[in-house]
């Protein structure tokens, strides 16, 4: 045991507690030393025998808030700095949010065959991106850059548009006819491609 990478796994569906937990371990380099259920549990585990966490972004007692990352960021003022976020979410601003936390990567649950693999990145000390969320980064930088060459205008069309407010909406908010705005979309879209 002392040659193999110490796991802590912490996620709220039992099944796939269990899945991964037998995933993981198959290859032999890798073996499970502690599961927890929920955010209590987790901030209970001794640490002191752990390399690596696999940690669920959303617990469910706590979905609301993204718990993980509440147990992400306790766990890094622990002393663990090798935690790995497995979720379905893929969106920026929790992904950003997630490595400030402490965490070394960041993985869906879709992409679990890579689950290994970053496992062993995480106890060599390296911080790696997987692909699944490279592409929503880089995706977002590209849209980033596209949104400073709209006008102040339709970046605020465009904003609203983002809120979910239609063009009608748009119009009434702005003071500006419902043509107006479906003009400046139609620039905004062109913009955008």
């Amino acid at each position: 045991m002392d040659n193999k990478i110490k796991l802590m796994i912490v996620e709220d569906d039992l099944v796939w507690m269990q899945s991964i937990s037998d995933y993981v371990q198959k290859d032999n380099d890798i073996i499970v030393v502690e599961q927890a259920y929920n955010k209590d549990e987790a901030l209970q585990v001794d640490c002191t025998n752990v390399d690596v966490v696999l940690l669920d972004l959303s617990l469910s007692i706590d979905d609301e808030n993204l718990s993980g990352l509440e147990v992400a960021s306790y766990l890094y003022k622990k002393g663990l700095k090798k935690i790995i976020m497995l979720t379905s979410w893929d969106e920026k601003d929790i992904i950003l949010e997630s490595f400030d936390t402490g965490v070394v990567n960041y993985i869906t649950k879709t992409s679990y065959r890579d689950i290994p693999n970053a496992i062993r990145e995480a106890f060599r000390g390296k911080v790696n991106l997987h692909s699944d969320v490279t592409n929503v980064l880089v995706g977002e930088l590209r849209k980033e850059r596209k949104i400073k060459l709209l006008t102040p205008v339709e970046r605020e069309v465009y904003s609203l548009k983002e809120q979910g407010l239609n063009k009608v909406e748009i119009a009434e908010k702005l003071y500006k006819s419902v043509e107006t705005i479906k003009h400046q979309w139609k620039k905004i879209k062109s913009k955008m491609q």
